[in-house]
C-alpha cells in the first residue's frame, strides 16, 4: 500500500519514539523523591515462553508542589 511507510522508515520511527519515551523515563526517575519501589510479575503463555516485567514506582512534585505518584514498566 502507497500510505504505509518503507520497513528502514518505520524503524527509524520506533526507535526515535523509544529514545522519546526512555529519556521521560529517565528524567522521572531522576526528580524521583526518596526510594524507587519496584514489582515484579512473572508469566507463560500456552507455548510456555517465559516473560517477566519490571515495574518502578515512586513519588514526584508537580509543578504546584502536589505528590504525583507514577510507575513506569522498565
Amino acid at each position: 500500500d502507497k500510505n504505509l511507510p518503507h520497513c528502514t522508515k518505520l524503524i527509524e520511527m520506533i526507535l526515535n519514539e523509544f529514545q522519546t519515551e526512555y529519556c521521560k523515563i529517565k528524567d522521572d526517575l531522576k526528580n524521583s523523591l526518596g526510594c524507587i519501589s519496584h514489582t515484579t510479575n512473572l508469566w507463560s503463555d500456552q507455548n510456555l515462553d517465559s516473560f517477566m516485567a519490571l515495574t518502578a514506582h515512586f513519588m514526584i512534585c508537580d509543578r504546584k508542589d502536589s505528590l504525583i505518584f507514577r510507575s513506569h514498566l522498565v
